[in-house]
């Protein structure tokens, strides 16, 4: 099965640019830090969690867009500058990609609005897309993948936690055969072993009611 991203209208320069600076405001809040993703379908299950690290330098390629002017580091931080011009921004695959991206990119990168959202495993058989999670609702997703390998090697490092690997316009359903409620998001930054700040809870205070019913597995994650 095999699915493309939708066509788009084409935007003008200002919007493209308008949506790009929007949404690295949005990914600010997040970028170089590892988030943890708390999720489960119903009352009953077990919560299940999985890990994300937010790069500065996998912005650009959620975007669809390469740049022969700037680096992928730069790109980003040009764009939340509100500095970033058109013509540092190339489509990575074709012009149709890089405007359908950008249509649900600031929706999409939103995830202190994550009650718009769930998360689910792709199980999926999808012949361009290969990422291993998603999150995202009907209107698009972000996959993300473990790609991250051991210097020198064509090895995956499972040490490092998964990255954003791309962004579609597709529903998530088109990917995930059970995608769950994203309860809870929590945050760490560079060189913090734990997690020791709440990004995001679907309702104010159940974290603290809730956190004692996780696994061991996942209770050592956590300080806090």
């Amino acid at each position: 099965m095999k699915y493309k991203i939708q066509n788009t209208r084409m935007l003008s320069p200002t919007e493209l640019l308008t949506i790009l600076c929007k949404s690295a405001k949005l990914y600010s809040e997040y970028a170089d830090t590892t988030l943890l993703f708390i999720f489960r379908e119903k009352k009953s299950d077990v919560y299940d969690y999985y890990e994300v690290r937010y790069g500065k330098n996998n912005f650009m390629h959620l975007a669809g867009i390469k740049s022969e002017t700037l680096s992928a580091t730069a790109f980003y931080e040009a764009c939340e500058k509100q500095i970033i011009k058109r013509e540092d921004c190339k489509p990575r695959r074709d012009s149709n990609t890089m405007y359908a991206k950008a249509a649900v990119m600031e929706q999409m990168l939103n995830l202190r609005n994550s009650k718009c959202y769930k998360i689910g495993a792709k199980d999926l058989v999808t012949r361009d897309n290969d990422f291993e999670m998603a999150t995202g609702n009907e209107c698009g997703v972000i996959g993300y993948d473990s790609r991250i390998k051991k210097k020198g090697t064509q090895i995956v490092d499972n040490t490092k936690a998964p990255i954003p690997t791309t962004l579609l316009n597709n529903p998530i359903t088109d990917y995930c055969t059970r995608p769950q409620k994203i309860m809870f998001i929590l945050q760490k930054y560079e060189g913090e072993s734990t997690y020791n700040k709440l990004f995001y809870e679907i309702k104010k205070e159940l974290f603290q009611t809730e956190k004692e019913f996780f696994s061991d597995e996942l209770k050592k994650l956590i300080t806090m």
